[in-house]
């Protein structure tokens, strides 16, 4: 198989179908084989209902479960990927140059982030997010050596990355990425970052993962120390 999308997905049901059939609509013109693992993590909506609503229609989409967390999700996603390259995108947020990547071989990198800090990327977030989003990844920088723009945006992966990297993660949360992506920069993976304009398409869960992040910091640290 060449592509696998992943979809952590909790408390989605407003968007989880729509999201769904663009992905598929998009990918079935592809002439390649790909899959759509959609991880329900912790819902207590109608988002699993919908998705195994959508599965019977397309059988490339599937659904797995997971601890409530988007740690737990990326991580069971990324397990099971049966792909070569394999994309990790957002229910509220998607975009197609990702896997276009895979038909030039991703240019010879193993990792390209969708950046919201990348030059001409165009962040219409509050002013509030987007200065933690700078501040965070300056601190990326400064204590961990980060050279990239971003660690927590949609990606692309080659198959092989997830394999080596994968087995040396330790963190469950959303401090989940950072982890990932530093750890395939000490290994001396190839990563690089494209622009991406982000616009959000449902109210914002910014406050639930604010309190997070002190502890996200701290275990980040153990992981990486």
């Amino acid at each position: 198989m060449k592509l696998s999308v992943i979809l952590p997905a909790r408390n989605e049901e407003e968007l989880i179908e729509k999201t769904l059939k663009d992905i598929y609509q998009y990918l079935k013109k592809k002439k390649y084989t790909f899959e759509i693992l959609v991880v329900v993590n912790g819902s207590i909506d109608k988002t699993e209902e919908k998705v195994r609503s959508v599965t019977r229609v397309y059988p490339q989409i599937k659904v797995l479960k997971s601890k409530p967390g988007y740690g737990f999700a990326s991580r069971k996603g990324m397990a099971e990927a049966k792909g070569d390259y394999v994309a990790i995108y957002n229910v509220d947020f998607y975009d197609f140059r990702l896997v276009d990547f895979t038909e030039k071989d991703m240019n010879g990198n193993d990792i390209i982030i969708g950046s919201k800090l990348a030059p001409r990327s165009k962040d219409n977030r509050p002013a509030k997010r987007k200065l933690i989003s700078f501040l965070f990844n300056l601190y990326l920088k400064l204590f961990y050596g980060f050279k990239g723009t971003d660690t927590h945006g949609i990606k692309i992966i080659r198959k092989q990355v997830i394999k080596s990297v994968l087995p040396l993660c330790k963190t469950n949360s959303g401090i989940f990425d950072s982890e990932f992506v530093l750890k395939a920069q000490r290994k001396g993976f190839n990563i690089t970052d494209i622009p991406i304009t982000v616009e959000e398409k449902r109210p914002s869960r910014f406050v639930g993962r604010l309190l997070q992040t002190p502890g996200d910091i701290y275990n980040l640290y153990k992981a990486l120390k």
